[in-house]
């Protein structure tokens, strides 16, 4: 980040220094976890795990890096049934982790609707969550492009928070679309209005 531009981070101190949490940030860019990694994780001496496809581990200098910040990975066709035992084990054991709940990258910067798994893993696993919103990181390479350019990033954090905490029976639709809602306008919160997309009304903290 020293080469590709400025990395600047606000709000470093709501990240917490002990125990698990669930990092929740918007996505534009495959060099996020490793802006997400260099700021709320190495400043604060937390070691954030991010979930990747296997395939990964074997790509030249990035399955290494991968290796060596606290990826871990799931094999195609084993379903997120394998994603959410390995998240619940490392929740479990006291341990951070990153998620993107758009599921993909956002071509044009505006944040996407949101998937219910970062919701299922708080309310199961009794963690917060914290939001994070980054800005900037898309134009390190823009579509269709191979070399990078410079762009200046920023990563705003914000208060953790919790949802209801349902650690057995099932979890009602409406439960999860509710709790996934309220995580998508806490990340909302952190960005410029132009990037909101669907969740720019307010965060409702009447719960």
């Amino acid at each position: 980040m020293q080469l590709l531009g400025p990395l600047r981070a606000e709000g470093l101190g709501h990240v917490p220094r002990t125990g698990a949490f669930i990092l929740a940030a918007n996505h534009l860019s495959n060099l996020d976890p490793l802006i997400i990694g260099a700021t709320a994780g190495q400043r604060t001496g937390r070691l954030i795990h991010f979930l990747s496809k296997e395939e990964l581990r074997h790509w030249p200098v990035i399955g290494w890096l991968a290796t060596q910040s606290g990826v871990y990975f799931v094999r195609r066709g084993e379903g997120d049934r394998a994603a959410q035992r390995q998240s619940l084990q490392l929740l479990a054991a006291g341990e951070p982790i990153g998620f993107f709940p758009e599921g993909h990258r956002s071509r044009d910067g505006v944040l996407q609707r949101g998937r219910d798994g970062a919701a299922l893993l708080a309310m199961r696993a009794d963690v917060p969550l914290l939001p994070v919103a980054i800005t900037g990181s898309g134009r390190i390479f823009p579509n269709g492009t191979h070399l990078p350019h410079r762009s200046r990033v920023t990563v705003r954090i914000g208060a953790p928070f919790s949802l209801p905490h349902q650690p057995q029976g099932r979890l009602e639709r409406a439960e999860l679309a509710a709790g996934t809602d309220r995580i998508m306008r806490e990340i909302a919160a952190l960005l410029p209005d132009s990037q909101r997309g669907p969740y720019g009304s307010p965060v409702d903290h009447s719960d």
